[in-house]
């Protein structure tokens, strides 16, 4: 039993409270264990990603026109979302296919607000649609090798093939395979028969290349169960392991209409239609992000970063409600705004580690138990002009360790999480608690085949982030 269980089970209904949480750990935490002022910096890069189903971008139909779906108010919103959470590798649908446009959207919401050296991959639309499927990335942190458009009954798939930078001296990188889908809509026979068409002409195509490697594969997807073909064709393409996709969150099941994954429903963010934008509230699981044994098990440089997954705006409260009906402990009020504004579908983030492989003579560094809460291998440090943030630094007892860590809510809830690598030399991680209440952190030393090494080291509280 974890001391957020412990304090949940003595203080009924303290939920709500940061005071009594913070009062709580202040009775159980040694002083080593608590938010201390100092300085942060930066620790391991990641990757954040992002998939994100922008709703008609640029696009004017008879039911979706400049009045309902404002470029102008999307754009706004857009720059306030990244703003709070800029993502190095974006794919995006519903985007219209006018250079532009597209181009539009680069240096009028990416490039912006301080923001810089975003690029978008080249158009693919062999099939003439009217919304495509497209990538954008930091290409201070990434570059494209190659572009490819998968040809199906519908949308044409956007295939990349990107790697990360910077290159070694001896021209090694890490590499890393990118679809980007949007199958087709719709609950009928057909509708469904045509997105196992599209799912499967995507694995015929990487089966026909002898793709091998980091895999990627994000959209709006369009199923209501994991059964359904497109998406078993997806996570069961074939005999070649490297070749067949996995849930991170393994949550597989019937997701249409069911509360009981109302945690991971990402469409619709409001309840009601203004005529462009579905309503109905959340309860569709459409968009995902799905990445391959490689990616799980980092057997090529790139590896998930547990428990980095999530909806962006839904904090599981949201079942055929608006993201912003009541208080969303998630994310701040103007992010849920935002969110409620762009589309009707909600982001889905996660993080990648990158890097090369380490080392098997290092696996064993961990046989010595890990002292309990927060003293002597981590500190927690707090930066008092920034509200919400925080600064974990990694003592001389837990040098050599690798470590992961996570940022809960009160309610238990994942806010971030990442992975720290092997310290050699002082290093410290930083992050922002985007909740406007407090947070705690439970760090975890892994071995380096990712598995738990010892006792899970608990620090906080985490200062909240005021509302914007």
């Amino acid at each position: 039993m974890n001391f957020l269980n412990v304090f949940l089970k003595l203080k009924p209904g303290a939920r709500a409270s940061g005071l009594l949480f913070g009062a709580f750990l202040a009775l159980v935490m040694p002083s080593g264990a608590r938010c201390q002022p100092g300085s942060v910096s930066n620790g391991r890069d990641t990757l954040t990603v992002m998939m994100y189903n922008l709703l008609y971008y640029g696009v004017n139909t008879s039911f979706c026109t400049s009045s309902n779906n404002s470029l102008t108010t999307k754009n706004a919103r857009l720059q306030t979302l990244f703003s709070y959470l800029a993502p190095d590798l974006l794919g995006v649908c519903e985007m219209s296919p006018v250079s532009s446009v597209n181009s539009g959207f680069l240096n009028n919401v990416l490039n912006t607000g301080g923001r810089s050296g975003y690029l978008r991959a080249n158009l693919m639309n062999p099939s003439g649609s009217d919304i495509v499927a497209l990538l954008y990335y930091n290409s201070n942190k990434l570059g494209i090798k190659s572009q490819t458009p998968v040809g199906t009954q519908g949308r044409d798939i956007a295939f990349y093939r990107l790697y990360h930078k910077p290159i070694a001296a001896n021209n090694d990188t890490v590499w890393l395979y990118v679809a980007v889908a949007h199958l087709k809509a719709g609950g009928t026979a057909s509708d469904i028969a045509q997105r196992g068409q599209e799912a499967g002409s995507l694995v015929q195509h990487w089966r026909s290349t002898g793709l091998r490697g980091n895999l990627l594969v994000m959209g709006d997807l369009n199923v209501s169960s994991s059964s359904e073909p497109a998406f078993d064709s997806l996570l069961n393409a074939g005999s070649v392991p490297n070749h067949r996709l996995k849930d991170p969150v393994s949550r597989l099941g019937a997701w249409s209409g069911n509360s009981s994954f109302a945690l991971w429903h990402t469409q619709s963010p409001r309840t009601a239609s203004n005529g462009c934008a579905s309503g109905g509230g959340l309860d569709d699981r459409y968009d995902h992000i799905l990445v391959n044994d490689f990616v799980m098990g980092d057997s090529a440089g790139i590896r998930y970063v547990p428990a980095s997954f999530r909806i962006l705006g839904n904090d599981g409260n949201r079942f055929n409600g608006n993201v912003n009906g009541t208080f969303n402990a998630s994310v701040p009020v103007a992010i849920a705004n935002a969110l409620y504004d762009i589309s009707d579908h909600l982001p889905v983030v996660l993080k990648l580690a990158v890097g090369p492989a380490l080392p098997s003579s290092t696996q064993d560094v961990l046989n010595s138990s890990v002292a309990g809460p927060g003293t002597q291998k981590l500190q927690l440090l707090c930066d008092p002009l920034r509200p919400g943030a925080w600064s974990v630094r990694v003592l001389d007892d837990g040098m050599g360790l690798r470590w992961a860590w996570v940022l809960r809510g009160l309610d238990g809830r994942v806010l971030d999480s990442g992975i720290l690598e092997e310290c050699v030399n002082a290093c410290d991680v930083r992050g922002i608690n985007p909740s406007p209440v407090v947070g705690f952190l439970e760090w975890t030393p892994l071995s380096f085949e990712g598995k738990s090494q010892g006792r899970t080291q608990i620090l906080g509280p985490v200062p909240a982030r005021l509302a914007p």
